[in-house]
């Protein structure tokens, strides 16, 4: 690239910001936090020959296959609350972004489970009102047959933008 061509793009690019700043009077940066109130609880069970076991986001949880479900009062979904940095942002469409499958993995020492088809509720937000929403996130862990026993933790990345 030429020296005046570089020179010519920057004074455009001045030029347009320029523009900018004097059509936008008020402008300000507006930020969702995220913060969590409640981990993704899959319970204690037995592998047995394997299959899943979902939580939704309404903390129900259910299985397939032979596994074998037992008694886990801190089974749930994941909660979290999102809100807003300040008062503007009022009616901008809100992207929730979930990990994609087998992205996750929970693991206990050498041995590991992928966690696939996250799902949420509420599935979209309009607007995040004043004073913040929840949002609940629920998954399906895959159990190999015999999977061997242990107290399996990981995390998950989740994304909240202002469209």
């Amino acid at each position: 690239m030429s020296v005046r061509r570089y020179h010519a793009s920057l004074f455009a690019g001045t030029l347009v910001l320029a523009t900018l700043s004097l059509l936008a009077h008020e402008a300000h940066a507006q930020q969702i936090t995220l913060s969590s109130t409640r981990s993704l609880n899959f319970g204690r069970f037995v592998a047995g020959t394997g299959g899943t076991i979902v939580i939704s986001p309404a903390g129900v949880r259910s299985r397939t296959g032979g596994v074998v479900l037992l008694n886990s009062p801190t089974v749930g979904q994941a909660m979290f609350n999102v809100g807003k940095s300040s008062n503007g942002g009022n009616n901008k469409a809100v992207i929730i972004s979930l990990p994609a499958n087998g992205s996750t993995r929970l693991s206990s020492g050498a041995n590991s489970m992928a966690v696939n088809a996250y799902t949420n509720s509420p599935s979209a937000l309009v607007s995040v009102p004043n004073g913040g929403t929840s949002l609940a996130v629920g998954a399906t862990l895959v159990v190999a047959p015999n999977q061997p026993p242990g107290n399996y933790t990981g995390t998950f990345p989740l994304t909240v933008n202002f469209q």
